[in-house]
């Protein structure tokens, strides 16, 4: 189990609580009067909770019913490499229900206000007491990267947002909300991250001499930082930030991805940000008088093999899994089966019969195997979020404690080769150069050539499957709606062995619509549709 040296666990012990006041977070309409806010100690309080209100509110396991929302966030919903069957915001996935009382739509929008309503409190109060102190200026600057961050997961999302960026008192808590302007909203996003990436510092912050995992260094500013000026198409600001990374040394590749993702813990020299977890009290854990809480992933993301006959769950082969979300052919099928490692390590093909005494103890489970639906029950599945570590007492847990991905250095290189590709053209150096930082070490022949947009998006797909990073690049790139209806899901004729079809959002993705989730109906209601219009096509 995981050591208890994480910092989420250092700072409720610190306050002698069980966190739930750390983690009571005001709407961002509501007026502020902490006691947080008035000295040091509090503010290093404050921004603790912060991390762990947006953690349990983006992956905490609170009731399965409840939208996860780094499911949808991370798990490529609505793209071209992703087989939805079912589960968690059904309505996302498929399209063909959501609307804009989605609930995971609601969901997502509040979590990202109250993430800018606490940092804008933090963020004034440190400005008063004053960031000539570098413990001010430090919790200032996480703040900062709060903000920006929240910022722009909204403008991806949503594509127009209001800005708010004052504390709310009774002097201005009835405004008008209209949405911002592009150039204002990047202006802000820019500045706050400029500002995170000035006040942050490139080693994590130590806490009894201990690194406190799970908190923001400069190298997380700095990719953020390069992610939006991806967005921005200011090419040479995404490589300067992308090689401050690399140049400095505090992060660097690993020898292969199944290195990366070898441990319940995330956090090795690759990794640059991940939601730590633990069943200690602050880590999502064990709380006094609760159950097991940590959050349901793995369940979603691992086969229901266990529904076979002659199998049980097993943490060898992923514990409790419900078979919902998986990589489709097309992904799959982007993998040199022959060379790149990645096919076989960072994937489960097949499951095995594990009931002992059983006829077929220890064989192979054939695919068809008594008409099961081989999506749910013996698809492939990516590892990248099974759990062969934190379930061992108990597999058939549907909880789980393994830490989760947010971002990491792989993203990083292939961010700097795409720059490269689109600044200094397809025969670029530095552009084959960071593209084989993942494609090479994956097994492939050394890449020597020109780059073509394709291979950068094969390789993204390959490297950064269920990471959260389709879906923005293709909406990004423009082509959200072609590579969609092309790929997305997976039906009977890409793949016989399968029930049914699986595509909905191919033939769901309306163009001019689907790009932006709809602002949600209960917000529009609150501040007025002559303020905040509707999105096209959601009325």
């Amino acid at each position: 189990m995981k050591a208890n040296n994480i910092f989420l666990f250092v700072v409720c012990i610190a306050l002698n609580a069980s966190c739930t006041g750390a983690l009571h977070l005001e709407s961002e309409t509501d007026v502020t009067d902490n006691y947080l806010f008035t000295d040091k100690d509090g503010l290093s309080r404050a921004i603790a909770g912060l991390y762990i209100y947006e953690r349990d509110e983006m992956a905490g396991y609170h009731a399965e019913e409840t939208p996860i929302m780094y499911i949808v966030q991370m798990l490529d919903y609505n793209t071209d490499i992703l087989l939805f069957r079912a589960g968690n915001c059904a309505d996302i996935g498929r399209l063909n229900t959501m609307t804009s009382a989605s609930e995971g739509v609601a969901q997502f929008w509040k979590i990202q206000y109250n993430i800018v309503g606490r940092a804008n409190d933090i963020i004034a109060a440190c400005e008063k007491i004053g960031l000539d102190d570098p413990e001010v200026k430090a919790v200032w600057a996480e703040a900062k990267l709060f903000r920006g961050r929240a910022f722009f997961d909204l403008l991806k999302r949503f594509g127009r947002i209001y800005l708010n960026t004052e504390v709310t008192n009774y002097d201005n808590i009835k405004r008008t909300f209209t949405p911002a302007s592009s150039d204002a909203v990047y202006a802000q996003i820019d500045k706050d991250l400029d500002d995170a990436v000035d006040g942050l510092d490139w080693s994590l912050p130590q806490q009894g001499g201990m690194p406190m995992y799970g908190r923001f260094t400069k190298a997380v500013a700095k990719h953020v930082r390069a992610q939006v000026a991806m967005w921005e198409s200011d090419w040479t600001r995404a490589i300067n930030e992308c090689e401050d990374i690399f140049e400095n040394g505090t992060y660097h590749m690993l020898g292969s991805t199944k290195e990366v993702f070898s441990s319940e813990n995330l956090r090795n020299a690759e990794v640059l940000y991940a939601y730590q977890f633990s069943m200690n009290v602050g880590g999502g854990g064990v709380v006094s008088g609760t159950s097991l809480m940590g959050h349901a992933l793995p369940a979603n993301t691992t086969a229901e093999y266990k529904s076979i006959p002659g199998c049980k769950c097993e943490s060898a082969q992923g514990g409790r899994g419900f078979g919902r979300m998986n990589p489709n052919s097309y992904l799959l099928s982007l993998y040199d089966q022959t060379k790149d490692r990645r096919y076989n390590e960072m994937f489960v093909h097949w499951y095995y019969y594990n009931v002992e005494g059983g006829p077929h103890y220890g064989e192979v489970i054939p695919r068809g195997t008594g008409g099961y639906d081989y999506a749910r029950y013996l698809h492939p599945m990516s590892i990248k979020h099974a759990d062969f570590w934190t379930n061992q007492d108990q597999p058939d847990r549907m909880t789980s404690f393994r830490d989760l991905i947010v971002y990491r250095l792989a993203e990083t290189a292939l961010m700097c080769s795409e720059a490269y590709f689109h600044r200094d053209g397809p025969a670029s150096p530095e552009a084959v150069k960071y593209f084989n930082m993942t494609y090479e070490r994956a097994g492939n022949d050394h890449f020597d050539g020109s780059l073509t947009l394709d291979d950068l998006l094969d390789e993204y797909a390959r490297e950064l499957n269920f990471e959260g990073v389709r879906w923005p690049l293709l909406k990004r790139l423009g082509i959200l709606y072609e590579r969609v209806v092309a790929h997305a899901g997976d039906n009977t004729a890409d793949e016989p062995l399968l029930a049914e079809d699986y595509d909905h959002a191919r033939h769901f993705f309306v163009r001019g619509k689907h790009e932006n989730w709809p602002i949600p109906a209960n917000e529009i209601l609150l501040m007025g549709e002559e303020n905040f219009p509707q999105n096209e096509g959601w009325n």
